[in-house]
């Protein structure tokens, strides 16, 4: 005799019991009525996998492509925000990582005496005085509202070129033909697909599980008729505006902040971009047969080129507070590595399997869950809290 599926057995327990609607089941039930089976049916590797990739975010684009909505690689601790070409070509999404705050000035005429001086007002609460952190020197006041602050740590795209790296060219989305992305949540891989100037191009993400670095490989004829290259940009970040969304640093500030471009030794990380903000002092570190250039020395943009006649412009990105980074792995690495992390993150902890119903609704659940644990695991399950998580 077969088992009655679970589902169908809640139903019919509803229908005994003359629920209103007896043909549909509140979310709630049914995520219980599925966790209950998968405490009894255990959910193989390949099933899991499968169920996963089901799920797998794609999109299509075009000129008409909402491109205000990012996907994101990352580790919990670090995250790489993302537009259709897979980087950061067309929006200026945020990279950002548990240690990436800085500190703004302090206001005009004020040290940091002051600021530790600050009391707010002092009010009676039960026949007593209690002293609020507000009320006081507003300058100061906005200002320790505002700091430290989250730093973006840049932005990296695509740069487009006339042929021989003569002169760079404007492309706009539309501009981009049969564009088709695919976030592997398997693997944690992110890939772009399109047709520009009427060759091919390919463009994988992935982020290193282990550290904030992010390997990217793009592929196409143009790099080696040197006309599709990478850029990396520096914003400036303003306490003042952190709460303004989306605030991703102002790009038109060069003259608040310094950055400054190292050529290094060593057999794979060859080069380091130094950022200083005020006090605070960031570093990029570049891996991969490639060279970088700045055009502009006021602006904080610079190009980054194969060294060699190759379609495949494939680097490692490592950002950080260290200066000196002993090893800067191969962008292959850092994608196996994040496959392998990926793998074991889905294969090793609790899973529901909610698919298995014969309502809409299941499978809808499912695709939620799947996505809402892959966007934990890549925003919210570092060494730090989320800042919106408070506890008593």
């Amino acid at each position: 005799m077969l088992l009655q599926h679970p589902y169908l057995k809640l139903k019919a327990w509803v229908r005994r019991i003359g629920h209103p609607n007896q043909m549909r089941l509140s979310p709630l039930l049914v995520v219980l009525c599925y966790v209950s089976m998968a405490w009894t049916k255990k959910i193989s590797r390949q099933e899991r996998r499968k169920l996963v990739m089901r799920f797998n975010p794609t999109r299509r684009f075009d000129a008409s492509t909402n491109v205000t909505t990012p996907m994101q690689v990352g580790n919990g601790n670090f995250a790489f925000g993302a537009d259709v070409t897979s980087l950061q070509t067309f929006q200026p999404f945020s990279i950002m990582s548990n240690w990436g705050w800085k500190t703004d000035a302090y206001p005009v005429g004020r040290t940091k005496e002051d600021i530790e001086a600050y009391k707010g007002v002092s009010w009676l609460n039960h026949g007593r005085p209690v002293q609020y952190d507000f009320g006081g020197p507003p300058d100061i006041e906005a200002w320790l509202r505002s700091n430290p602050n989250r730093a973006n740590l840049g932005r990296i795209g695509l740069s487009f070129w006339e042929e021989g790296w003569q002169e760079t060219q404007t492309v706009t989305l539309a501009g981009l033909k049969n564009g088709s992305q695919t976030l592997d949540l398997w693997t944690g891989r992110l890939e772009s697909t399109f047709q520009l100037f009427g060759a091919p191009v390919s463009v994988q993400t992935a982020c290193d599980p282990d550290s904030d670095t992010v390997a990217i490989v793009v592929s196409s004829p143009l790099i080696k008729k040197k006309r599709l290259g990478l850029f990396v940009d520096y914003p400036w970040n303003e306490g003042s505006s952190k709460f303004s969304a989306p605030f991703v640093g102002f790009w038109d500030k060069p003259e608040s902040h310094t950055t400054q471009l190292s050529s290094l030794s060593g057999p794979y990380s060859r080069f380091r971009i130094t950022q200083k903000a005020n006090d605070d002092v960031f570093f990029t570190h570049f891996g991969g047969d490639i060279t970088i250039r700045r055009h502009v020395p006021e602006a904080h943009r610079y190009f980054i080129f194969p060294t060699k006649a190759t379609s495949t412009l494939a680097l490692t990105v490592h950002f950080g507070k260290e200066k000196n980074l002993d090893t800067l792995q191969m962008p292959s690495k850092i994608i196996s590595n994040s496959a392998e992390s990926w793998d074991k993150y889905w294969t090793e902890t609790g899973f529901v399997d909610l698919t298995q119903g014969p309502e809409v609704e299941s499978t809808e659940l499912q695709r939620r869950i799947v996505l809402s644990r892959y966007l934990l695991r890549v925003n919210e399950a570092g060494d730090l809290p989320p800042q919106e998580v408070s506890y008593l």
